[in-house]
This record gives structure tokens, sequence and C-alpha cells, in this order.
């Protein structure tokens, strides 16, 4: 039986061979989605997986409360580990993870040159604890006393063959590392751990000695993002008890600053808007409202909605192949006859439909195996880093098996059942056909609606994701940044003695060549980097004010470059410390002033330091992307925070900004090293601030082509059902004077109506998604009724490309051989 059904099988898919390619393509590209999709989600939600006692650590995140806004941070108080360990009870392991930077490594080794490494990524200041907590595999020194040292020194096993490329772990102990950043350290390898290869949190390389200090009282106000602290908490601990008394810990440190600041006569401390959170660690990863430097984080909505994404793009091609079966069973009419009058039972017939659509989706599943492969070659600038094609291997074939019972069940059910319901004498008729309403025509329509609702939900999300990032890319921001460069002088040359001050010189230097508009030092208005700080003003007779504001140190250039506009008072005159501030709108309003006229002259600053007077008050404009909303700004000029080049290039003439940047490159050269030199443009920063953005919207692009494709498929059988089961009608229509383009307007009418159904079931549900996405963002478009029209008419116009085919096929059609009879 079963040699007869694969027998059989072959023969009919061979004679169908464009059906059978169709089908195979379909269900292909629909597995193939599915696999990259999985590997995706499987990848992102195994961050942390495999921790031991992971439902027992905690990351401490700092939550800030000020201006009436709520904002959460990764980074903690750097005592606030000390006060832990000393002070608070139940907690098994205090893991302090405080990122450090050097900008340069030196590595003296036997007979060969002295190796340089700049800027080494993955510096982490900690202490044993790590890893207590950490599974850790050691591969050479001690856990228990590779950290006692000051200056000790643990490395990754990659980290170690990049420093060490000839030595092996054990060879690697006891050899001298110089780190150069704010102080000079020679430190001593004490240990070597093999990589930590699983999705994680923890991405240190190296791993220095976090030493106990006596912080001043003053330090527990700060916070920085880039001290982390994890606590792994004892069995039965409570932890909503615990995280009371972290609180309660950091809450009695402000109070002893405030006792201090009023013992000395000050009256400019800060007010505690922070608190301490717990974040079990299974949740860091999925913590996208937590604010982190490096850390790469993703939204689990995000993968919910590429879950959906695949099981959408899977059902469709199930779909597609439901659609394809039927249209060729009017085709199979003879073969079913036989089978039914030589005694053929209803699960035998499907049996067979079955056999077919598991060898069809076998075939399938392997071609979706090239496929997967091909899109992650494609689609290398979205997919995460770190994910892979294959995976493992028992993970990659239960997932095939899986996928090949489910879609050879759901796929080939519904026909095998259909065909039982043919009365055997209707088979044998030349022209049988399977009618509405008992068969699965009017099924098929529904499919089809269904189908196309998915395309069209696609596609108009396509049209107002784009929309939005050419608004962002493209809306005014309240600056001029055409024609724009940045040149950012690393910090490690600001550091050096031999370096300093030059940017000044430097400046004077470009601002006089040719093609070079105007030149200004300071931060860029919109960048990825940012500083706030609490700043303070006292009204006459009304109690102090404070706001939180961006820092961004400028000089006297930097508002003609940019093209701010001063709405009171006078730029800021050239200083070497903090003298005055421009503020913009946003920080006049904040601080109670009525008017930018008012806010002039009066006299504002961060608590705990001296105050200045505001010289003037700029238009607003973004300091960040256009998800948040336009911020209290303080503009200043200090020449120790002077580091970034602003220049505008000649706007007139863009063929002379390559040559102009090679002169500017060449100045450069005169002051700083010349592979220092890397300049771009403004559009360029404000592109990377939406890469995220863009990544969604190629997402989306990508489901949209492979759901229009896949649709097009079950709309073409459709197309071939319905052209077949028209044949006399068609023939009879012919011979009484019809024309072709009668006859293609006729058939395609149907095919429009079931694509505008589905326009009008996909609006509500499209608006209702972009609407919600849209809501992230503060300046946004609007959707427009236009979106809606180009989506459907879209559609519409694919459709009929689809179905013209047959459509013109049946049209031109011998009515002769139509209307004969058997």
């Amino acid at each position: 039986m079963v040699k007869n059904y694969f027998k059989t099988t072959l023969r009919h898919l061979w004679r169908n061979r464009m059906f059978t390619l169709l089908n195979i393509f379909g269900l292909a590209i629909g597995i193939s989605a599915c696999w990259v999709i999985y590997r995706i989600v499987d990848h992102e939600f195994s961050y942390d997986a495999d921790l031991p006692n992971s439902e027992r650590i905690y990351k401490v995140i700092s939550a800030f409360s000020r201006d009436g806004k709520e904002s959460r941070m990764g980074g903690v108080s750097a005592p606030l580990y000390q006060g832990i360990e000393d002070e608070i009870t139940g907690v098994e392991q205090v893991v302090p993870a405080f990122r450090q930077w050097a900008y340069r490594v030196e590595i003296k080794r036997e007979n060969q040159p002295l190796f340089v490494k700049e800027e080494p990524d993955g510096i982490v200041a900690t202490t044993s604890s790590y890893f207590e907590m950490l599974p850790y595999r050691w591969l050479a020194g001690d856990k228990r006393t590779a950290m006692d040292a000051p200056e000790s020194v643990v490395l990754t096993e990659s980290r170690a063959s990049l420093y060490f490329p000839t030595s092996e772990p054990e060879a690697v102990l006891h050899k001298t590392i110089t780190y150069y950043g704010r102080d000079t350290v020679t430190r001593t390898v004490t240990g070597i751990v093999a990589d930590y290869d699983t999705p994680s949190e923890f991405t240190g390389q190296e791993f220095v000695v976090l030493p106990r200090v006596a912080y001043e009282t003053y330090v527990w106000t700060n916070t920085n993002g880039t001290d982390r602290l994890y606590l792994q908490f004892g069995q039965g601990v409570d932890v909503d008890a615990k995280l009371r008394e972290i609180n309660a810990l950091d809450a009695r440190h402000w109070t002893a600053l405030a006792k201090e600041q009023e013992s000395q006569g000050a009256n400019n401390m800060p007010t505690r808007g922070r608190t301490y959170e717990l974040l079990p660690i299974r949740d860091v990863h999925f913590s996208t409202d937590v604010a982190e430097f490096g850390v790469t984080k993703t939204s689990r909505s995000v993968m919910y909605g590429l879950v959906s994404i695949g099981a959408f793009l899977l059902i469709l091609a199930c779909i597609n192949y439901v659609n394809m079966s039927v249209a060729q069973l009017p085709h199979r009419g003879k073969e079913i006859g036989v089978r039914k009058t030589l005694g053929g039972g209803s699960w035998q017939l499907i049996g067979q439909f079955l056999s077919e659509t598991l060898l069809t989706t076998l075939v399938a599943a392997v071609l979706a195996f090239g496929f997967g492969r091909m899109a992650f070659w494609l689609l290398a600038d979205i997919i995460p880093q770190g994910v892979t094609p294959d995976g493992n291997l028992m993970t990659l074939l239960a997932f095939l098996l899986g996928v090949v019972v489910l879609v050879t069940l759901l796929a080939g059910l519904y026909p095998g059942w259909l065909i039982t319901k043919v009365r055997t004498v209707q088979v044998f008729k030349s022209f049988f056909t399977i009618s509405a309403p008992k068969s699965g025509l009017n099924l098929q329509k529904v499919l089809i609606v269904f189908q196309f609702t998915i395309a069209l939900v696609f596609i108009i999300s396509t049209i107002i994701v784009g929309t939005q990032l050419r608004y962002t890319l493209k809306a005014d921001m309240g600056f001029n940044k055409d024609a724009t460069i940045l040149v950012n002088v690393p910090w490690k040359y600001l550091s050096d003695t031999r370096y300093q001050d030059k940017q000044f010189t430097l400046l004077n230097e470009i601002r006089a060549l040719p093609g070079v508009e105007k030149v200004a030092l300071g931060t860029a208005p919109l960048s990825s980097g940012y500083s706030s700080s609490p700043f303070g003003y006292t009204p006459a007779e009304k109690d102090p004010i404070e706001i939180t504001g961006f820092k961004k140190s400028i000089d006297t250039a930097y508002l003609a470059l940019y093209e701010l506009e001063l709405l009171a008072g006078r730029n800021i005159h050239a200083s070497d410390t903090i003298s005055e501030f421009l503020i913009n709108e946003a920080a006049a309003k904040a601080l109670g002033f009525a008017t930018p006229e008012d806010a002039v002259g009066q006299v504002i600053g961060q608590r705990g330091n001296s105050m200045h007077p505001i010289a003037g008050v700029v238009k607003d404009f973004n300091t960040q992307d256009f998800y948040t909303a336009i911020t209290p700004t303080i503009l200043y000029m200090e020449r120790t925070g002077l580091s970034s080049f602003n220049i505008k290039l000649d706007s007139h003439d863009p063929r002379k900004w390559q040559a102009t940047t090679k002169a500017i490159g060449e100045k450069w050269a005169q002051f700083y090293p010349a592979e220092a030199y890397q300049y771009r443009f403004y559009d360029e920063t404000l592109e990377s601030l939406y890469n995220q953005e863009r990544q969604v919207g190629k997402l989306i692009n990508l489901a949209t082509g492979v759901t229009i494709f896949i649709s097009c498929l079950g709309l073409f059988g459709l197309a071939t059902l319905t052209a077949f089961q028209r044949t006399k009608e068609i023939g009879i229509r012919k011979v009484l004077g019809a024309t072709i383009s009668g006859i293609v307007g006729l058939l395609s009418k149907d095919f429009v109506k079931l694509v505008l159904i589905a326009t009008v079931v996909a609006s509500p549900i499209a608006w209702w998604t972009m609407n919600n996405w849209l809501e992230d963002f503060v300046y946004r478009i609007a959707i427009q009724w236009w979106m809606f029209v180009a989506a459907g008419f879209a559609a519409v116009m694919i459709a009929l490309l689809t179905v013209s085919w047959q459509a013109i096929r049946a049209a031109i059609a011998n009515p002769v051989d139509s209307l004969r009879d058997e």
C-alpha cells in the first residue's frame, strides 16, 4: 500500500510539475522564514538562561523621578556595593561589575616587538564574587586567590590568545600588562578562564581587582551608568524586604550629606530623586526602558511580533497549498472515480493526499534549509550578532520534523476530506466540478481574503514606517545640519600633555581653509551621548526650583554655525572656565520664567557648584531622537570640555567637499596622529539613532514581499479553479460574441472584490498596530487616508497581474473544445 501511494504520488507530482514547484517554493519560503525567526527568538530568550541560581540573581538599577518625568538607568552609585556587603544580610553574593576604560594596552614579549592594543574593550573591575556567581571554567590559575592582589588581572581565553598568541594558558600566568588610562598601572595575569560563550549580560574579557575604598559621603549622590551591581540572594529571602533595606541605606547617606552641607552653611544640597529597583537577571536583556551604555537589548514585544510573523507566513503557505490542491481536484476526477469504484475508502483517499503533502513538504523542508542559510547571509545587518543558521543539530531536526508533520496535517487533510464528499458518478463526468457552497470554493475565497488581509497589513505598515523614517530624517529639528561634518578628538589625546590645547590652534587652521564656511568646537546639538545634571534657581521670596538639564559645552561660534535662534539676551563670551549660561526655551519654562527676557541675567547653577548668570535664551532644538520630547538644555563654554569639531562645508558646491575634507585631514596630521582623523556627516549621526527603526522597516519589507508572493500563489490556484469551472460559460459567451477583454474582466472582477474586502478588513488592523508603534515617537506623522488607498491599489494591481494569465488563457481558448460533451 505504501509503495503504491509513493508511486502514485510521484506520478501525480511529476504530471503537474508547475503546481508542484509552486507548492514547494511556497512551503519552502514559509518554513525557512519560520526557521530564521526561530533561531533569532531562541537566541534572544537564551540570555543567561543556563545561569545557576538565576531565579535568585537580580540586577540593581537606578530609578529617577524629576520634573514629573521618570527614567531608569542600569548603573548605581559606586559605594553601594560596599554598603550592601557591610550592612545588608541575606545576600549570598554582592557582585560589582564596573566598566573600566584604557586608551592603550602595552605588553612586552620576549624576542618580539612591543605589543600595543588601542582602546581595548571589555575591561571590568570586580571582586572574587564575580567568579563565584558566574560558572566560568578556569583554564589556569586559582579561582580562590586570583583576585587577591590589587594589581591582578584575569583574562578570558580569547583575550589571552590575542595578547599572548603563542602561549598556553598556564604559560600566560605571571606575565604583565601595562594599562594606560586615567592612571598607568602594570598588572600581573593571575588567571585564565574559558570564554563565556552563551548569550549573556556578562561580556567582560579582562577582569581587574576593584579595591575597597573609603568613599566620601557626596559620592553616594552620584550615579554612573557603567557601574553595574548584581546581587544573589539566599534561599527563601524576602527580596522586596531587602530592596527596602537597600533604599533605606541609600537614604541614610543622603541625609548624612545634607547634615554636612548644613554644617558648612551651604544650602545647595540636591533633592534625592533616585531610588533603587531589583530586576531579575532573566529580564535584563528585555529591559529596553533601562538606559545602559554599550549593552545590546531587545524588546519582548518585538520577539512576540516576530513569532506572529513566522506563524502567519507558515499559515499562509499552508493556505496556499490548500488552494492549489483544491484547484487541481477537478482534473483528477477520473483517477478518484476509479479508486472509489475499485473500493477505495475515505481514509485511503485521504492517505493518498497526505502522502502527496508529506513528500512535497519534505522536499520543501530540504529546500528551506538552503533558503534559510541564504536569508542569514542577505539579512546580516538585521539578524542579531551571535545568531547562527544551524544551531544544535537535534534542535534543527526536531524543528523540521515538527514543521513537516504540522504542515502535512494542516495542508493535506482538507483536500483529502473534500474529495471523499464527491459522489462516484459525479467524478466520472468530464466537467466534474466542486460547487459552492458545499465545496471548498467559499472556503477558498475566505482563505484568499485572509491571505491578502495579512499582506495588506504589511503593505500599509511598510508605507507608514517608511514615511515616519523619512520624516525623522528630514524634519526641522531647530538647527541647520546641512553640509556639516563632525570630527572628534579622541579622549586619550585630550588627556595627554603632548597634545594639550592643540584643538584650539587647529581650529584656526581649519577656519582658514578654502571650502570651509564655518567651524566651531562643541558637543553636537543632537547626539547619541549626553550628560545631564540637576540645575537650581532660587526666585526672590519663593522656594528653590530644581530641574534636570542636558549640558553641552560650546564655543562662541557654535550658535552661528548651527543657526540657533537667540530669543533673548546675547551669546556667551569666550572663557576658560564656566562663567555664564545659555539656556533653551524648555529650560526657561521649567525654571519658572514667563518669557525668555525674564530669564536673562538670573543666576542658576549645578547644586554643589558655583552659580552663574543666564546670558541668553535660544529657541528649542532637538537634543535627542524623536522618541523624546525637547528637554531643558544648558549651554556653556569650558575649554576642557571642547573636543568635537563642527565644520560647515561650502554648501553651494558639494563637488568640493572631498577636496576640503582631505585638506582638513592634512591639517589634522600636523597636530594629531593621522590615523585618528575620522569625520562623518551630521546626517550619518542622525541616521545612526534610528538603526533599529530601519531594521524594523527592512524586516517589514521582507515580510511584505514574502506574504505577497505566497498570497499570489494562492490567488493563482483559485484563478485556475475558477477558469476551469467556468469553461462552458466562457465558451457560450464567446459564441454569443463576447470579446477577450470582456471575458478577462468577467473573470477578474471577483478577485478584485476579494482584495477590496481584504483592504477593508486589513485597514483597521494596520491602523491600530501602527498607531501603537507611532505612540513611542513624541514627534510623529499622522496616519492619513491615502496610505490605505495606496496599499489597496497596489494589492489590486498585484492581484490583477496574478490572475490575468489564467484569465487571458481561458478567454482565448477555442469555444469548440470547451463546449464538446463527453
